[in-house]
Order: C-alpha cells, then sequence, then structure tokens
C-alpha cells in the first residue's frame, strides 16, 4: 500500500508554486473554497494570474504540493475581453476569483486589473430585456412540460436538473444578480432568497427520494408569475 501524500496548506501550497513557476505574474489569486479556507480533501486549488509570458488565455490542470491545480491566465492585452464574455454570460468567474480570492502575489498594475474586476461585480450584470425574460420563460416551461410528461424515473431526474438550473439562473438575471455554475449557484440563489432556495430544496428532496415530481411542478409557475406565468403558446423568436 502506497504511502499517504501529505498536503501542504493550501494557500502555502498556491504561494510555493507561484514563487517556483511564476515570479514575474502580475498578480495571481487563490480562489474557491481553498481561498475562502472553506476546502476538503476532495478540493482543488483555483488560481487566476496576469502573465504576459503566455500568449493568451488558457489554463491548464496540474498537481502541485499535493493538490490538483487548476491554473488560468490571463494578459494585460486579453483579461478585458475574457472579463467582458463572462459579463455577458451573466457568470463573471474570473472576476469572482480575482476580486473575492486570496491574493497571493501582486504587484501595482495587477491590482489595477484587480479593482476593475471588483467594479464589473459591483456593477452588476446586464438587465434582462423583454425578450430574455420570454425566452427564459420558454425554456422552464418546455422542461416542465417534460417533467409532467415523463413515466420514467432517471428521465425525471435529467429533466430536474435542467429545469432547476435554467429556473435558478433565470430568477438572478430576472432580479439582475449574477449567475453561477454547480454549488454556486444554489448558494447564490439563497443568498438572494432563502425561501426561494429552501422551497427547492424541499421539491429536489421530494422527487429525488419519493418520486413526487408535484412540489417541483407547483414551484415553477409560482416562481415565473411575476414575469408573466409560464409560456409556451404565442412564443415567437
Amino acid at each position: 500500500m502506497g504511502e499517504r501524500i501529505v498536503k501542504t496548506e493550501p494557500f502555502e501550497a498556491a504561494k510555493q508554486l507561484i514563487s517556483r513557476d511564476y515570479p514575474n505574474c502580475l498578480i495571481a489569486v487563490l480562489g474557491g473554497s481553498a481561498g475562502r479556507g472553506e476546502h476538503n480533501e476532495q478540493s482543488d486549488l483555483d488560481i487566476v494570474l496576469i502573465d504576459d509570458s503566455v500568449e493568451d488565455f488558457n489554463r491548464k490542470t496540474i498537481e502541485s504540493f499535493g493538490w490538483v491545480v487548476e491554473l488560468f491566465f490571463l494578459t494585460t492585452s486579453g483579461y478585458r475581453e475574457q472579463f467582458d464574455a463572462g459579463v455577458m454570460a451573466g457568470n463573471p468567474t474570473l472576476q469572482r476569483i480575482l476580486a473575492e480570492g486570496r491574493v497571493i502575489h501582486s504587484r501595482p498594475e495587477g491590482e489595477k486589473i484587480r479593482e476593475e474586476a471588483q467594479n464589473d461585480l459591483d456593477y452588476g450584470p446586464l438587465p434582462y430585456t423583454s425578450f430574455d425574460i420570454d425566452v427564459a420563460r420558454y425554456a422552464v416551461t418546455e422542461f416542465m412540460m417534460d417533467l409532467k410528461g415523463s413515466d420514467k424515473r432517471v428521465e425525471m431526474w435529467f429533466i430536474a436538473q435542467k429545469l432547476t438550473t435554467l429556473l435558478c439562473e433565470f430568477i438572478l438575471r430576472a432580479n439582475q444578480h449574477w449567475t453561477g455554475e454547480g454549488k454556486t449557484l444554489y448558494r447564490l440563489v439563497s443568498a438572494f432568497n432563502s425561501s426561494i432556495a429552501a422551497d427547492l430544496e424541499d421539491a429536489l428532496e421530494r422527487l429525488y427520494l419519493y418520486d413526487d415530481r408535484e412540489a417541483l411542478i407547483e414551484l415553477v409557475p409560482r416562481l415565473l408569475e411575476p414575469y408573466g406565468g409560464p409560456h409556451l403558446i404565442g412564443y415567437e423568436e
């Protein structure tokens, strides 16, 4: 049986990695659960760097000091394009890590870009237009109808996963809040409205544990109601 690898503390591991491999970067920030001090043995280290020694935006995954590390490289000439892509998608992952993570290494030029990332987050996403709202309502309604009509358990689980994601993204964007992915999406919904998050949790538990889809099917129209309710008939694109 192999020896158990003893992991270096996440921030120290990140600091040693940057010092060894990217000492000339303008800024390096540790994000995610490790940056917040909420990591566990299965966590990876998410690090965003501004480094002009790389030609363009790229990412790579490595193993270092006992951790899986995801490195996201930005340059001074290309970071704004990547920032704008996150803003347009409503999910500014790079800005979140830079602005909210723990700084490993920085220079004045890098701090200015970090301030820009914070300004993006503070400004918020672009408001949904009436067309955006209709498109989102239509997509959510389609999956709700699929859930109603499915008679196979596994199909219901897959439909519910997509339906819940679309519904959460819609609730956040319709209220001019940023979205996220996976556990981040749930956390953002919970921060926005803990009652909605609790209702979603209850509805999903009923579906996955007891094959009861009704709570989720009833929840969708209630959450869509302030924006015009479910939408199928008359939809145009």
